[in-house]
């Protein structure tokens, strides 16, 4: 169906400020070619009657350059009023915007593909609590997409305006954090750039003086030698923009492992760093004209997107999942204004593993087909995503769809044992720590399947403890939840009869002990006793889940190879501890109990201890690499 395009005051403000003056004419063959057309109100004509473009020679009149590009449609106030009431006053945009919002209602109704472009996100929202009918997306995916319908001459300069766009909306978006809550605005905006996005290789831009000019900015931060000429065009710039290397120094020194108390430090100074290195960048940019700040946000993309990765998987390991959302999102809007394909597929995994920790199937099947577009375009390994879209369709009862991507991850498998074992079995680790251990024991079944084909004993010894945890982190929701998954993963490998044979007895084996870890201990002690005699000094058990009760009390479920799963009731508190960190006791107390019958079903524990010292308990946060390697 032919979209058909209502268009917002922002988008033709943004538009005057940074579009080329070819884009009039790019656009006009876009929309004659597509018969598409574009839908405005009298309001807007209104809004933007004095605004005038930037960058042209003798700065004409955007609306007079449009007019004939545009319809418009007047609406009865009586409908604007409407919809208002509809909505309610304290929510309502403006009255030009309901206006848009009523034309595109109307236009849904004559049977066309409606799309709202607009960076007003209340327009979204309203749209959706209205049941309006259209959709909406921001003026820098509406560039995006009509790029992708332009010869290839014009695609590129079209992709450069989408970016410096972008660039704006992010820039405002972010400015107004503590006025309300952006991480929905900031999923909108992501949903909107991952929708319908191109498979081939995008474009390089004809835009080369700028994109020169970006680049000797960059060199000259790292410490290059540039020419004098390109020095003396970025005037102050290098100076201005100094601060930023400030946050590539300050994540060289995270590490990797760190105590949940070090890493929340951590999180927080690296946070408050950013927020000074804006603020001190920013303060320097405001007198300088809006060129010279688009070039400094493009050229500093990289620095941000690398220190928003570490912040949302500082976030993702100490189990607050929405702060790792609005983080790793603003690493993909940046790793998008550098067109760095390693970096959005980074960020959008990582979205999609907390997607399907949030069980959001839809998103995570969209986040995850993005990432494998993105590792087809620089051939990095695509079998994790694969394997997640498929699942996700799975759930989403989209069969077809899910066995299209299995069936493209077994031919992966098929040709690279070693590395499938490997990919799945960090997979499975990963479903692991967001708490899926139905999803994860799967795809570790799949990954020992591989690594008995190529006799690694030791994968095998690592896969056996993973599948050992995984059963005992299941609960009844995760069997039923999951029924049928495991028909679809087989498609993934096959084994020939001995294989089949040989697996069966690993898994025979690992069940036994399961069965062994889901019986009570026998021996339970009312007063206290070492902690050593019940768990050995040098022991580290992984934190399966932890949950507070009405009483603030934390119960965090741990896994010892040896002992099973047994529950340690923490005091009221704020514990920072996650799925997949490991606890270590360090000398203290204990007392012994055996769980109620709820405790024992609900988390397969074996007993509950109380820890008379809990300072004594050290939570460590699972190794993740802090550090994003700038690869464009």
């Amino acid at each position: 169906m032919t979209q058909t395009w209502v268009v917002d005051s922002n988008c033709f403000i943004h538009l005057g400020s940074m579009a080329p003056d070819t884009f009039v004419k790019d656009l006009a063959k876009i929309l004659n070619k597509s018969n598409q057309m574009l839908y405005v109100t009298p309001g807007v004509h209104d809004e933007i009657r004095n605004v005038r473009f930037q960058k042209w020679s003798k700065r004409p009149n955007v609306l007079d350059e449009f007019k004939s590009l545009l319809t418009t449609v007047a609406i009865d106030d009586g409908q604007i009023k409407g919809l208002g009431q509809l909505i309610g006053e304290k929510a309502s945009p403006q009255d030009v915007d309901l206006s848009l919002m009523v034309l595109a209602s109307q236009l849904h109704r004559d049977g066309r593909e409606v799309i709202l472009v607009t960076d007003d996100f209340k327009m979204t929202t309203s749209g959706e609590k209205a049941n309006l009918g259209y959709t909406t997306c921001p003026p820098s995916t509406f560039i995006q997409r009509l790029s992708s319908q332009s010869p290839s001459k014009k695609k590129g300069r079209m992709k450069s305006l989408s970016r410096r766009v972008r660039a704006a909306e992010m820039r405002y978006a972010i400015s107004r954090v503590h006025q309300y809550d952006i991480q929905a605005k900031l999923t909108w905006m992501v949903d909107s750039l991952i929708e319908d996005r191109p498979q081939s290789e995008r474009p390089i831009s004809e835009d080369v003086a700028e994109s020169n000019l970006k680049r000797a900015l960059q060199r000259t931060l790292a410490g290059e030698q540039i020419k004098g000429n390109d020095m003396k065009r970025l005037g102050a710039l290098p100076e201005i923009c100094q601060p930023i290397l400030s946050l590539d120094a300050h994540l060289s020194r995270l590490t990797s492992t760190n105590t949940s108390e070090q890493l929340r430090d951590a999180y927080d100074e690296t946070l408050l760093l950013l927020s000074e290195v804006l603020e001190a960048i920013g303060l320097n940019l405001a007198p300088l004209d809006e060129s010279a700040a688009e070039l400094a946000n493009s050229a500093l993309s990289g620095y941000l997107y690398r220190t928003e990765t570490a912040l949302g998987l500082m976030a993702k390991m100490s189990g607050k999942r929405e702060t790792a959302r609005l983080h790793l999102s603003r690493a993909l809007q940046s790793a998008t204004l550098i067109d760095d394909s390693f970096a959005e597929m980074h960020a959008v995994y990582q979205l999609g593993l907390l997607a399907i920790a949030s069980e959001k199937w839809e998103r995570s099947a969209r986040l995850f087909e993005t990432a494998d577009q993105q590792a087809r375009l620089i051939f990095a390994p695509r079998l994790p995503y694969l394997v997640c879209a498929g699942i996700s369709r799975h759930l989403l009862g989209e069969m077809d769809e899910a066995e299209q991507h299995i069936q493209d991850a077994q031919i992966l498998v098929s040709a690279d044992k070693n590395q499938a074992a490997l990919q799945l079995m960090d997979l499975g680790e990963a479903l692991l720590a967001i708490d899926q251990p139905g999803l994860a024991l799967e795809v570790l079944d799949e990954s020992m399947e591989c690594a008995l084909q190529i006799d690694s004993q030791e994968k095998l010894e690592i896969l056996s403890e993973y599948i050992l945890m995984a059963n005992a982190a299941m609960t009844q929701t995760d069997m039923l939840q999951h029924e049928g998954l495991r028909t679809l993963l087989d498609g993934l490998n096959q084994l020939n009869s001995e294989e089949a044979e040989e697996f069966a007895k690993k898994i025979k084996a690992i069940e036994q002990r399961v069965d062994e870890h889901n019986q009570p201990f026998e021996e339970t002690w009312k007063n206290w006793q070492p902690s050593s005699k019940l768990i050995p000094e040098a022991a580290t058990l992984r934190v399966v889940r932890s949950e507070v009760d009405e009483n603030q009390d934390t119960l965090v479920v741990v896994h010892h190879s040896e002992l099973g799963s047994i529950g340690l009731w923490l005091p009221e508190g704020e514990w920072n501890v996650s799925s997949g960190h490991l606890l270590s006791f360090a000398n203290t107390r204990v007392k012994l109990a055996q769980p109620t019958v709820e405790l024992q079903e609900k988390h397969s524990i074996r007993g509950i201890v109380a820890v008379e010292d809990s300072t004594q308990l050290t939570f460590t946060a699972p190794s993740e690499d802090l550090i994003i390697e700038n690869e464009g």
